[in-house]
């Protein structure tokens, strides 16, 4: 499978669902949505040079104090280059020392109007990620950041492939190809030893564009639903 991002400045909507106590009188739902251009560096070796840029914020919640918050931290990351290997794993943050002085300057700014024990831990949670690169791209590589851009299943196989997941059960990827569209339908093995009750995923490679993806996870009493569409 050729690398859906290759040679292209392609444009994604990123939409991450949180559904708090789903099935109950009392759910609750908010949305998180990030418009983001893709840009092809080049190559430099065996890896793909990509500038991701987050171009638009949605959040459902930016009109309370904790909204807001969480918004003006995720501009931190509204700009990245990485480099990513052939299968589509981040293997690199090629702006990391850039991040880091960003986050400096962002915590001083924060810190004028917000404080607390929660904000400071939360503070130091994301400063640890920064002082370690491998952390970090974790971190990028989960769905609610730029996990359907980047997942590691951009490869060319002809049989389903298994992964164990973070969460400890095993990923099954199934693939289907049907003239020039390439679909990836995943489904989840193993649930039982873990706290997940619900796993599904699908992704849609067409003429060589990653076009859409789609994963959903239920586990403690949460709802989570991400969703990537290409839109230019």
């Amino acid at each position: 499978m050729e690398h859906p991002l290759k040679n292209f400045c392609k444009t994604y909507r990123l939409e991450t669902v949180v559904i708090s106590n789903p099935g109950t009188s009392y759910s609750s739902a908010k949305s998180y949505v990030r418009t983001t251009e893709v840009y092809h560096l080049g190559n430099e070796k065996e890896y793909f040079k990509y500038h991701v840029l987050v171009v638009d914020f949605n959040f459902s919640n930016d009109d309370n104090s904790m909204g807001k918050l969480l918004k003006q931290i995720s501009y931190l990351f509204d700009e990245l280059e990485v480099s990513v290997d052939q299968h589509g794993n981040i293997v690199k943050i090629d702006n990391l020392n850039a991040l880091r002085l960003r986050w400096i300057a962002t915590v001083t700014k924060l810190s004028e109007n917000h404080e607390g024990d929660a904000i400071n831990q939360y503070f130091s949670q994301i400063s640890s990620l920064l002082e370690d690169e491998n952390k970090l791209i974790d971190f990028l590589s989960k769905d609610h950041m730029f996990g359907l851009l980047f997942n590691g299943l951009l490869q060319s196989f002809d049989e389903p492939k298994k992964r164990i997941t973070p969460e400890g059960f095993t990923e099954i990827t199934h693939p289907v190809k049907n003239g020039n569209t390439v679909t990836l339908t995943i489904s989840p093995e193993n649930l039982d030893s873990t706290d997940v009750e619900h796993f599904r995923g699908l992704f849609v490679f067409k003429e060589g564009h990653h076009e859409e993806g789609f994963t959903e996870i239920i586990k403690d009493n949460t709802h989570l639903k991400h969703s990537l569409l290409w839109i230019g």
